[in-house]
């Protein structure tokens, strides 16, 4: 037996069908979020639910990379799911709102995030991934006590396949509208920007800046604030990147915070040195969000420096490939005059 897609006009036309999936408008953002309502097999990487009938809906259910949803319809994926399935652990009732397999915090703001906003239960269970921090939980905590509505327990899930009973998936949105709603719900709308911020790498897992001192001085004198995002919530975040002028700092998920930026705020990122067509969502994600939301973005390329060892945490989720030749996955060198330079002129 196959596992069958079926499209968003094919959703409309098919009566029964059409009927599992749920309509909630939200009237501020003037946008219609598809729910589906019902009994579904889901993995906790991509969220991908699977259906008792063995339909798929990936017009509605697909982010990021779409190549990985080829394997759903691989006959050694469905001779594989067809033998486990019925071990599968279970949850019922369920809310699915879901999380970074590896807390990635550009993951879990950009994908998951803007889907609570369409949330029209006063009650549900809601289901995370396990990994997700303390941070990312206290943000969606104060999200819904605004909305009203009440979380009568968390359901954290590992990384597996499960089965949903009488639960409820929403739809994911595309970057365009999940940056928008994310910027006009979330930012505080600072009429005076006055802070200068330089996100800080050092001590990430990779990707930091290894000259970094050299810089700071300059960045000091220039009345800039040293910020390492990982030291304050995501609330706190959110008021300083909205305050902010000018943002600077190495390619990372922090830089997502750029999202609650008001129009006309200058951002500069330290960028690897792309080689490679798999890169290309990874290289276009920050000037994607100024482009929609009026942000003035720059970028200065670094010399990658090769990193001696990646942490299991991280190896657990990248191909061993794409850690040996993606400089995304190195350490960098970013020359001083050039930074310089260009940092002066904000």
């Amino acid at each position: 037996m196959q596992i069958k897609d079926i499209n968003g006009l094919e959703i409309i036309n098919n009566e029964k069908i059409n009927s599992q999936f749920l309509s909630t408008i939200n009237n501020d953002l003037n946008k219609e979020c598809k729910t589906y309502f019902g009994n579904f097999f889901l993995d906790s990487f991509n969220y991908f639910p699977i259906t008792e009938e063995n339909y798929t809906f990936k017009d509605h259910f697909s982010w990021g990379n779409t190549y990985k949803y080829e394997n759903f319809y691989s006959q050694k994926f469905i001779d594989n799911f067809y033998v486990k399935k019925n071990n599968f652990s279970k949850f019922s009732n369920a809310f699915v709102l879901g999380s970074s397999v590896s807390d990635n915090y550009y993951r879990n703001i950009i994908t998951f995030l803007p889907r609570l906003f369409f949330i029209d239960d006063k009650e549900i269970n809601l289901v995370l991934h396990r990994n997700s921090s303390n941070r990312f939980r206290e943000l969606i905590k104060q999200i819904l006590k605004q909305l009203n509505v009440k979380v009568k327990k968390f359901i954290y899930l590992d990384d597996d396949f499960y089965y949903f009973e009488n639960s409820k998936m929403p739809q994911f949105f595309n970057n365009s509208f999940s940056i928008k709603i994310l910027n006009k719900i979330l930012s505080k709308n600072i009429s005076d920007k006055k802070n200068k911020l330089y996100l800080s790498r050092q001590n990430s897992n990779y990707r930091n800046l290894i000259n970094e001192g050299d810089i700071i001085d300059n960045l000091k004198d220039l009345d800039f604030e040293i910020l390492d995002a990982n030291n304050i919530s995501i609330k706190e975040q959110i008021a300083k990147f909205s305050e902010a002028s000018v943002v600077v700092g190495p390619t990372s998920s922090s830089l997502a915070n750029i999202i609650f930026c008001s129009p006309g705020t200058n951002v500069i990122e330290i960028i690897p040195r792309y080689q490679f067509e798999y890169e290309n969502e990874l290289k276009s994600r920050y000037s994607e969000i100024c482009n929609e939301i009026g942000l003035n973005y720059f970028s200065i390329e670094a010399d990658p420096i090769e990193k001696n060892k990646i942490p299991n945490n991280v190896t657990k989720y990248i191909a061993p490939k794409v850690l040996d030749e993606s400089n995304y996955y190195k350490d960098l060198l970013v020359e001083k005059n050039k930074f310089k330079q260009l940092v002066n002129n904000y």
